[in-house]
């Protein structure tokens, strides 16, 4: 029973911060408000999370969690660089403007792209590099073995960035554009997104050629 009671005021704890810091951030966010919502005590913060910095880092765990449950098919390493590229761009696509994730996790990482904690090398280290590093993979190939590591960086961002862009960018998008509904055509922005990518690397591999010959 004890540990059922445990396990409930660990999972009220997290819900709670998820909202808090959500909210504000993790600078503007407070534990008393944190345990008001949880309907516990500061003390049980401590003995689950350590401090506030612990709970915010296992709130991004969680969040983690979510998003990696909603990822598509695994990426075949072993297709050709145009249909990796293509099935990384759908993925990262579908799994930022998929209806079913909780708006907590966008507007968490919101705050922290603004105010970086410790929690962002976390991000970066656990989950953003090894998602430039497949994108990276498929680009280089592309652009063929004369090319430099800034363009193939240069190049990785700007996919990256045209799938970012539709999440962050959204209520933007939907103002400028009414007919466009991100979450809706995902399927449509991955594909245009994927061939306007390839065009320009494809592009760029030709200018390098030219420019060699």
């Amino acid at each position: 029973m004890r540990t059922t009671r445990s396990t409930e005021t660990r999972q009220r704890l997290l819900d709670a911060a998820a909202e808090v810091f959500a909210d504000g951030g993790y600078r503007r966010a407070t534990i008393a408000e944190i345990c008001r919502r949880a309907g516990t005590n500061i003390a049980a913060v401590h003995y689950h999370y350590g401090d506030k910095q612990g709970l915010y880092a296992a709130v991004f765990d969680h969040a983690q969690r979510r998003a990696t449950s909603e990822d598509t098919t695994p990426v075949d390493e072993r297709a050709s660089p145009e249909e990796r590229l293509r099935a990384h761009v759908t993925t990262f696509v579908g799994r930022l403007l998929d209806p079913r994730r909780p708006a907590w996790i966008a507007r968490l990482l919101a705050h922290e792209l603004i105010e970086p904690t410790p929690v962002l090398d976390r991000l970066v280290r656990n989950r953003m590099r090894a998602n430039h590093q497949q994108i990276a993979g498929a680009v280089r190939e592309l652009l063929g073995a004369a090319a430099t590591p800034e363009t193939v960086r240069l190049c990785t961002l700007s996919v990256v960035s045209q799938c970012v862009s539709y999440r962050h960018s959204a209520a933007v998008v939907t103002r400028l554009y009414p007919e466009i509904v991100p979450s809706k055509e995902v399927e449509r922005i991955a594909d245009h997104v994927t061939q306007f990518s390839l065009a320009a690397i494809r592009g760029l591999a030709d200018n390098g050629k030219a420019a060699h010959a």
